[in-house]
């Protein structure tokens, strides 16, 4: 989804006091210290032009008004008598008044409005303390007979359209935007907005919500908004998140002021898709690659780069799930192998969340530009059964997966072959995975979500290939890339770094000749060797590796059965087109030649 959705900043917060503790609470007199009064009182609204600030005063209107304690604070409900034609001002008689006279101010009364959110403290002094509500705020010290009050709170507005019930907003970066109880201390020679919060949260949930796309909806939040590193605002459905935007622009409104939204419809985005990276675990700290290992529920990132390099990919505008695969015939939900995605323009992460339960099977996302143009892509690997690494015979100096790149489960010996352990195909040199067939000794592909493999007739680049990775590239008897330098995958023998190109994990590398002796010797002749055609698998080495006939793909889309190609770095010095690769077909396995373009099967050994 592409992140579109941008608001002005509005105004600057007044500064915030946290961590400070309320005045300490003592023991109440059995007895006022002061008789009470019955005076005649006026309220008077803050003068505002903000949208969706209180302008008038209302009949029913409650007032609480207070001298020292809680105890003896009044209650002040207004009627339409009460209340000037403009509304601006009540002016009410009041009984039962004990005022509290300190030498810091001569004020000796304190009003707070409404009188349902206040929570003074027992010994109230010169305090308006208030409970977490959605409302206006406000409070006020006498001058005279008159209160003139003063807004608590900056407003955030927006309209939405949706079937939502509740929605949830929370401040970025840990700023707080909640708290169980708020205090300010109002007198006639200090006015500290927030004097004190206890609990301070960073985030809002409300079920008071109208999604009519016309109706305001409005939160009040005491203190107003400094949100340095944005917000987030998700709409909901029975508890869970439907639609979400996120803002990573620092976003500011004072106190009596309004950040109006406006209609937020059309820049929401799925819930998944709406990730903070703060929250995201970094999977790419040890190495970067074209591929990652993901074996439970959460929200995860990496830092968009080529492959295992330290180049980055520039312009990036948004990040997209181009398909899903559970490797068999079953149709497949989109979004229930990864359930969210997005770009981190800030840090120039990929963000993806893995659902819970966790859905093994494969996906591929690409971080696209503002033509929805891919940049690049990288495979997530979800597997049912983590992969071992084992060292067989018949190699040299590494270890191998016990199962082919993307397979989901290791492939079982004495029962027919589970195509979920036949993994992904790739053309020779390419960073991009291919579903494979759906089951054993099929010609049907694997069951997608989102984007299927389509063909590009004629040789490329690769560069050219990064921006169609669903693409297979079908060429007649030439090689599909125009650039070649024989190092797509690494060195010939393997003893060489990772290339960009590399489709492996962190950690694994494409074998090469040497290192596959296992497979690029006459494997039928090795130790472990068995073909079983029925069930779909072959073995080969000590110990005995069970791979399955998982079949391969040709450069127009088709699938070839019951016989399978692993390639290895190695390309054949004669023949332009050919790499080598380890062919089993026909009961017999041997080191073969095959076209680059087709698509065959990869075996990661470590690096």
């Amino acid at each position: 989804m592409k992140a579109i959705f941008k608001i002005a900043l509005l105004s600057s917060v007044c500064a915030a006091i946290f961590g400070c503790t309320p005045k300490a609470d003592p023991v109440e007199p059995e007895t006022p210290q002061v008789q009470p009064e019955s005076r005649t009182l006026t309220f008077v609204l803050p003068e505002t032009d903000s949208e969706g600030m209180k302008t008038a005063w209302e009949s029913g209107d409650q007032i609480v008004v207070h001298g020292e304690y809680s105890a003896n604070q009044v209650v002040v409900t207004l009627e339409s008598g009460d209340i000037s034609s403009d509304g601006k001002s009540a002016t009410k008689k009041v009984d039962g008044l004990y005022p509290y006279k300190s030498d810091e101010c001569s004020s000796t009364l304190y009003a707070a409005y409404p009188a349902e959110a206040v929570a003074n403290l027992k010994h109230c002094f010169y305090y308006s303390a208030f409970k977490n509500v959605n409302a206006q705020l406000l409070a006020a010290c006498n001058s005279g007979d008159t209160f003139q009050f003063l807004n608590l709170c900056g407003v955030l507005s927006f309209v939405v359209e949706g079937d939502y019930d509740s929605y949830t907003f929370i401040g970025r970066k840990d700023v707080p935007v909640s708290f169980d109880t708020y205090q300010v201390k109002i007198t006639d020679t200090e006015k500290n907005l927030k004097q004190f919060l206890q609990n301070p949260s960073t985030s809002i949930e409300s079920t008071d919500l109208v999604a009519d796309g016309v109706t305001p909806n409005t939160l009040f939040i005491p203190g107003g908004l400094d949100l340095t590193g944005g917000f987030i605002l998700r709409f909901n459905k029975e508890g869970k998140a439907v639609k979400g935007i996120t803002e990573k622009e620092a976003v500011a409104v004072e106190v009596g002021g309004v950040l109006d939204l406006g209609d937020v419809t059309e820049h929401l985005v799925e819930a998944a898709d709406d990730i903070d990276p703060s929250l995201a675990v970094r999977i790419d700290a040890a190495e970067s690659a074209n591929c990652y290992i993901i074996s439970a529920p959460g929200l995860y990132k990496f830092t968009a780069v080529k492959g295992n390099s330290m180049d980055a990919v520039t312009g990036g505008d948004h990040a997209e799930i181009l398909w899903e695969t559970e490797c068999g015939i079953e149709p497949v939900a989109e979004r229930s192998i990864v359930s969210g995605v997005t770009y981190d323009e800030e840090t120039g992460a990929v963000c993806f969340q893995i659902p819970d339960p966790l859905k093994p099977g494969n996906a591929l996302v690409a971080l696209m530009d503002d033509n929805d143009q891919v940049l690049w892509s990288w495979h997530l690997w979800i597997p049912e059964t983590q992969p071992e690494t084992i060292m067989y015979s018949y190699m040299t100096g590494v270890s191998m997966m016990s199962r082919n790149l993307g397979a989901l489960v290791d492939t079982q010996s004495g029962a027919v072959a589970d195509s979920r352990s036949f993994g992904l195909l790739y053309q020779w040199g390419r960073k991009d995975p291919f579903p494979g067939v759906g089951a054993a000794g099929s010609t049907e592909a694997a069951a997608v979500a989102g984007v299927t493999t389509s063909v590009h007739e004629g040789a490329v680049t690769h560069a050219e290939t990064a921006a169609m990775p669903t693409s297979i590239i079908n060429v007649g008897s030439i090689d599909w890339c125009t650039d070649r330098d024989r190092m797509d995958w690494g060195d010939q023998e393997r003893s060489g770094s990772k290339t960009i190109y590399d489709p492996c994990p962190p950690g694994y590398c494409v074998a090469g000749r040497k290192q596959a002796t296992i497979f690029t010797d006459a494997g039928n002749t090795l130790a472990g060797w068995l073909y079983d055609a029925d069930n779909g698998y072959f073995q080969v080495g000590s110990p005995v590796s069970t791979l399955p006939l998982c079949g391969y793909m040709n450069p127009d889309g088709s699938f070839v059965a019951g016989a399978s190609i692993i390639w290895n770095t190695h390309m054949d010095a004669d023949t332009a087109n050919l790499t080598y690769c380890q062919l089993v077909e026909g009961g017999s396995s041997k080191k073969g030649q095959k076209a680059r373009a087709i698509g065959g099967s990869v075996r990661c050994v470590t690096e």
